[in-house]
């Protein structure tokens, strides 16, 4: 399958390639065909656009990782798209010189083929972002892959989502939508590995850098999504459902060498969510139930337990171009006394019922080129937090200058924010359309 998945993806890169010299062809024999007087505009089935994005960020505190900057690079990016009767073909290709990591690689963010076999199916095949759900920057149902260490580091929040190489299929029934997704070699998480930001190692019991050091067993396996969803009177619900593996490394076993090596555990997950109009603004819901397959009763310590997550939000225009919202969220970790007993650092394990709250404030002016906004999220139960204030400046249609931080803080090195204080940074990007 991953041979034959390269092979479509060769085969469609070089349709975009011949393809998009053809079309430039016959649009220069249709204009040197017919005058300017009497000819007809020729709309091209073939879309060109791009950036060039430059950005730069600096940790604030003394870190164990190699490098003081938290992000240092030049990305960019290409768009080639085609759009036919029958189905469109798109393309978004990336050369990104990173120099924290020294290096220079050329990575595909889309490429794909999307087509509608009947009038109430769509089909999207290929290198995909995909995402669902109602949180803002919490996810509960949706386990598709993750970028965390461009969230850390001050690149651009479309990169929080990671590509995956997936065949999703929805079908149409009345007020009905049917999403069915499946990725036939499982897409973990981007986590953090100690390249660029430091952690905390329960079994160490410290703050901790491995790099390339820090090994983890992958899997070829696949894994599915489905999405129920449906909208009545202004009020969308929506049911899932998952099963393939924890997202991040959360498990521990041995390797063919005996030594003990991080894993991605097997899981399924099922859940729900409502969003509506309240009281001027939009409230949302979502409940997740994490089912960690490999440890049904708790009693691994080196598997994570299954969870129940829970969220509510709200989000308000308080004042003409200003907008608030806040969440609630809890995390409460299933089995939890046996979790505890079987633990061998139950001091500086999490909380049962782990809390976060959010709060987002934007402003727009300057007839919202200038967009001013700020995202914090505290844990009452970790007593921890991480804010995360940005400003943008859209000078036209081709510039874009913005800047911001990623500052974290709290009383433990072992709490979930409270790991990453030596990670807080401070980032500015610049960004040139074409």
């Amino acid at each position: 399958m991953q041979k034959s998945v390269k092979n479509f993806f060769f085969l469609m890169t070089s349709f975009f390639v011949g393809g998009a010299s053809f079309a430039s062809n016959i649009v220069a024999n249709e204009t040197e065909n017919w005058g300017d007087e009497w000819s007809e505009e020729v709309v091209s089935p073939w879309k060109f656009s791009g950036f060039v994005e430059a950005g730069y960020g600096y940790l604030l505190q003394d870190n164990i990782v190699e490098s003081n900057a938290s992000l240092s690079e030049i990305n960019t990016r290409v768009n080639l798209d085609y759009s036919h009767e029958a189905f469109e073909l798109v393309s978004k290709a990336e050369l990104i010189y990173d120099d924290v990591l020294r290096d220079t690689f050329l990575q595909t963010r889309e490429l794909n083929i999307r087509f509608s076999p009947t009038d109430k199916t769509d089909v999207k095949l290929g290198r995909q972002i995909l995402t669902w759900g109602t949180g803002d920057y919490i996810f509960l149902n949706d386990l598709f892959a993750k970028n965390w260490q461009s969230f850390f580091s001050g690149r651009d929040d479309q990169y929080l989502k990671a590509p995956s190489d997936s065949a999703k299929g929805t079908w149409y029934v009345g007020n009905y939508s049917l999403d069915l997704t499946w990725t036939p070699e499982f897409t973990p998480d981007i986590y953090i590995t100690g390249e660029r930001f430091s952690f905390y190692s329960p079994q160490a019991k410290a703050i901790v850098a491995p790099a390339d050091k820090f090994r983890v067993e992958k899997t070829n396996k696949a894994q599915f999504s489905a999405r129920l969803a449906t909208n009545n009177n202004g009020v969308e619900y929506a049911l899932y459902g998952y099963r393939g593996f924890w997202p991040t490394p959360v498990g521990i076993t041995e390797n063919n060498n005996q030594q003990l090596q991080a894993y991605f555990p097997a899981m399924n997950a099922w859940g729900a969510s409502v969003r509506l109009p309240v009281a001027g603004g939009l409230f949302n819901a979502e409940y997740a139930s994490y089912n960690s397959i490999e440890d049904n009763n708790g009693t691994n310590p080196f598997i994570a337990n299954g969870q129940n997550r829970f969220l509510v939000g709200f989000e308000s225009e308080v004042i003409k171009n200003l907008t608030a919202s806040v969440q609630f969220y809890v995390e409460q970790t299933k089995h939890y006394q046996q979790f505890i007993s079987h633990s061998a650092t139950p001091a500086t394990d999490v909380d049962e019922n782990r809390q976060l709250l959010t709060f987002r404030l934007t402003y727009r002016t300057l007839q919202q080129k200038l967009i001013y906004s700020v995202f914090n999220f505290y844990s009452p139960t970790d007593n921890d937090g991480y804010l995360k204030p940005s400003i943008a400046y859209r000078y036209n249609d081709q510039w874009l200058f913005s800047a911001g931080a990623n500052l974290f803080w709290g009383n433990e090195k072992y709490t979930f924010f409270g790991q990453h204080q030596q990670n807080s940074n401070a980032w500015l990007r610049v960004k040139a359309h074409f």
